[in-house]
């Protein structure tokens, strides 16, 4: 279908429809995701993991729904129905278990970050209200610790075989689905005939809080299944597919479109091993599918031209890129093949990744898109289930996030002489709230159901919507002109040499108002190069960017560092922690950024 989305005039806004090119899924709930993809690809594998010698191992969907069925049957039988339940652990199988037998039918389940430390942890279970917690191994230690304080907590279950017998609070994974399992055997039919309230909180998910303290957002089953469907309406993804899970799972994007529609969609889901380990699992699961942050895809895209460059064959790729391009136009599409070697290096199966969470380099859409592999950018928020809008099989139009997804609609709140004003949007997948916050809630939802969504933006004329950066990070110039710190971020990070970044406006003296950078560089380029050598080699790069910028925008100060900047769990930056640690920098040495200006500060 060439028509996508519909532009119309409501409640005195513009405001751009989704409606989407494939007929989407019709999902009512969580519950009918797995028992459908049960029926539907029933013994293919639809996980696949390692076992503890290394080797590759699988899981049916039928497997899947059965671990569901016996884990949420064993805890209706241990009186735990209607209760709360934290999940803490890496990405793995037992997780989605665990995740699905509390929301299809157990109670509310409240995912957590398995990066916090445990003073957060436990501060997250008490707000949260958990009344049980589903852990992997690696937290043994930090639940015996929090359970010595913790009266609330019944019990605490491992998600493998690994617990003594000493504390009857402690229970395994193992043990619970061998209990349902006989349960069920048995005629218990308490969980699988239990009714799903499609309304109501099902799922708690704290945000990741990169600018104050962590909210938590209500989830119900209809929110995230009518993203689900919404999904499917966009992007074509089959059986034949393999995704690798390496976002963290508790985070909202991974959990609706890495997890959640693959089932739905019965592609097998790979784990895994570490950030380190990636281009590893590529390989040996044969990944199709990724989806990921900007971090991991730019990653991808300067080790491969780093390997072209030191081959000696750019000048080869280019024109290969050249007539590949040529052939397009005339209907003839050989770029896997002309690029087969290229693949070959990372991933010979991959065709698609879906990236999120933070801005994307046009330019590396876009040279992807010329080799065969389809890069599509997308905007989505906890408070939204998460997926606003994306590029998708129809449109892909590097430097937007594309179009809204079916049934979601997007405004822009007071737009300003360019179009420029805060997105807003609409739909079933708009969370219910903020949780024990009327006031924070009343602050961004509307009473007919516009989400305020703290980010700036456009919409071009034909409905491409394009993020220009987060309200309250925006720089505004003594001339009332506007700019962002990822667009500087995403001209710096092109430098060779330069890992990350973060820009901030900074106020001098005078008020005016100075655009500054913090640059991170690569230990391994700069090694051996002197401190005044890398100032020179910036210099000449940031006063390139700055020819291509009005006067009044340019980078005028930088300090280096061999540090990484603070990350949240989906690698965004924390931009209010890194800049306390400029100003107290900047505080420690007594001067102004000008005075500091080149230095390497570690």
């Amino acid at each position: 279908m060439d028509k996508i989305i519909r532009i119309v005039n409501k409640d005195g806004k513009r405001v751009v429809e989704g409606v989407g090119g494939y007929e989407p899924a019709k999902i009512s709930d969580l519950r009918q995701i797995v028992k459908e993809s049960a029926r539907k690809y029933g013994d293919l594998n639809g996980f696949l993991f390692k076992d503890k010698n290394g080797n590759i191992v699988g899981k049916t969907y039928n497997e899947f729904d059965q671990d569901i069925d016996r884990l949420g049957t064993a805890l209706h039988n241990m009186g735990l129905k209607e209760l709360r339940f934290a999940v803490i652990g890496e990405n793995r199988y037992e997780w989605c278990v665990c995740y699905l037998a509390v929301t299809n039918g157990t109670g509310i389940v409240v995912p957590l970050d398995k990066y916090l430390p445990e003073n957060e942890v436990e501060s997250l279970i008490e707000r949260g209200k958990a009344d049980v917690i589903f852990y992997s191994p690696s937290y043994q230690t930090m639940m015996e610790l929090i359970s010595k304080k913790n009266n609330r907590v019944k019990y605490y279950v491992c998600m493998e075989n690994t617990v003594s017998d000493a504390d009857p609070a402690f229970l395994t994974l193992p043990e619970l689905l061998e209990k349902g399992k006989s349960f069920l055997e048995a005629g218990d039919r308490s969980f699988t005939d239990v009714e799903i309230d499609r309304t109501g909180m099902s799922v708690l998910l704290f945000t990741s809080g990169t600018t104050s303290l962590a909210k938590g957002v209500k989830l119900s089953h209809k929110n995230i299944a009518s993203n689900v469907s919404a999904i499917t309406s966009m992007i074509r993804v089959s059986t034949e597919d393999v995704h690798l899970s390496l976002l963290p799972l508790h985070h909202t994007f991974e959990n609706t479109v890495g997890f959640l529609h693959m089932v739905h969609s019965g592609v097998k889901i790979a784990y895994c091993d570490g950030i380190k380990y990636i281009a590893q699992n590529l390989r040996e699961y044969n990944v199709s599918i990724l989806v990921a942050v900007p971090a991991v895809i730019e990653t991808f895209y300067r080790r491969l031209m780093d390997g072209i460059r030191k081959s000696g064959k750019e000048r080869l790729i280019n024109v290969l890129i050249g007539a590949s391009e040529f052939l397009r136009r005339l209907g003839i599409d050989l770029r896997r093949k002309l690029f087969r070697s290229v693949f070959e290096q990372f991933a010979p199966n991959l065709r698609l990744a879906v990236s999120g969470a933070a801005p994307l380099d046009p330019e590396v859409v876009n040279w992807f898109g010329k080799i065969g592999f389809n890069v599509l950018q997308g905007y989505g928020l906890t408070e939204t289930s998460p997926v606003v809008a994306a590029n998708n099989d129809f449109v892909n139009e590097p430097g937007t996030i594309g179009y809204p997804l079916h049934g979601i609609e997007v405004a822009i709140l007071d737009p300003d002489e360019n179009g420029m004003g805060e997105i807003i949007t609409r739909g079933p997948n708009v969370m219910l709230g903020y949780y024990e916050d009327e006031a924070a809630t009343n602050e961004v939802l509307s009473q007919d159901g516009w989400f305020r969504t703290g980010d700036l933006g456009l919409i071009s004329e034909k409905g491409f919507i394009t993020i220009t950066g987060r309200a309250k990070s925006m720089i505004v110039f003594t001339n009332g002109k506007k700019a962002f710190p990822e667009e500087y971020e995403i001209l710096l990070n092109n430098i060779p040499g330069v890992k990350d970044s973060f820009a901030w406006g900074n106020k001098a003296p005078d008020g005016d108002i100075q655009v500054c950078a913090k640059i991170v560089l690569d230990r391994e380029v700069f090694e051996g190069v002197s401190e005044e050598q890398i100032f020179k080699r910036l210099n000449t790069a940031i006063r390139e960017i700055n020819k291509t910028l009005p006067k009044y925008k340019i980078i005028r100060y930088f300090i280096m560092t061999f540090t990484d900047l603070v990350k949240t769990t989906t690698l965004k930056t924390k931009r209010n922690v890194e800049l306390e640690k400029v100003l107290e920098v900047i505080k420690e040495e007594g001067v102004e950024i000008r005075k500091i200006s080149g230095k390497l500060i570690d």
